[in-house]
């Protein structure tokens, strides 16, 4: 892996269109390549990230403008700006993915933020992160968990709610294995051990049955995992917090699991 060498040829091509189309513009000061073709984790799967940075002055009306550069530089089945004006997510013709972040001024930091990150937050160092990810299941488990089960919302439960907790089982991996936060291929870093502790996990689907099964196991695996890393690390566990997940959870489903969660 790594920068261009291992893309598709195709984005090489689109890159330097792109440098030829915004480089002669007067209101550009740089166009480079973001996302993981800058760091340097790019693999043949991987898309193009164009960062654009322009002057003070021409920002704006660079913008604008967007349309008809973009056409410049190649033609497009979908463009649109969903997230503010000045990040453009394109598909071309070839069905290469192409984005296009346009900054404002002659200094911009593409180092990637030290840290940790985890439930989609921002945390500073691995014992914060995992302590927030211990502190977020429980919360689920109170909360959110039995809110969707007793109100059928399924769907909801397996699109939304357990992707957000396998995510934070990702974090007690990781701080078993003492390992940094991978910047793309995150399976190449997990044990055979723990890839098969996931795969053991009950099938998944959109019943009342199989939505409790599978976040309980969940919760299992990973509260079970995370409670010797605390101890490991010198962290307090949250015992009062766990207990009271335990009633909540016997209260509201009729299902004890106290000899894990506390």
């Amino acid at each position: 892996m790594g920068g261009f060498d291992g893309v598709d040829a195709r984005y090489v091509e689109l890159f330097a269109a792109a440098q030829r189309v915004l480089g002669s513009d007067v209101r550009v000061l740089s166009v480079v390549a973001g996302g993981s073709i800058a760091s340097g984790t790019a693999d043949r799967w991987s898309d193009l990230d164009l960062v654009v940075v322009a002057t003070d002055d021409g920002f704006d009306s660079l913008v604008a403008d967007w349309p008809s550069w973009l056409a410049a530089i190649t033609p497009t089945v979908f463009a649109r700006t969903p997230i503010a004006p000045s990040l453009i997510n394109t598909v071309t013709t070839d069905g290469l993915a192409f984005d296009i972040a346009i900054h404002k001024g002659s200094v911009f930091d593409f180092a990637r933020p030290s840290g940790w990150f985890a439930g989609g937050l921002h945390h500073s160092s691995l014992d914060a992160a995992l302590e927030y990810s211990v502190a977020e299941l429980l919360r689920g488990l109170c909360g959110p968990f039995i809110s969707l089960v007793e109100r059928g919302e399924h769907l909801r439960h397996v699109t939304t709610g357990l992707p957000h907790l396998l995510g934070l089982l990702t974090t007690v991996f990781l701080a078993e294995l003492d390992a940094p936060m991978p910047a793309k291929l995150w399976s190449d870093v997990y044990t055979d051990d723990q890839l098969a502790a996931v795969e053991a996990l009950p099938a998944i689907s959109t019943t009342r049955e199989s939505v409790i099964a599978f976040g309980l196991a969940l919760g299992e695996l990973m509260l079970t995992r995370a409670r010797p890393e605390f101890a490991r690390r010198d962290l307090r566990w949250p015992s009062e917090f766990a207990a009271t997940t335990a009633r909540r959870v016997r209260l509201a489903l009729d299902i004890d699991c106290s000899a894990w969660l506390f």
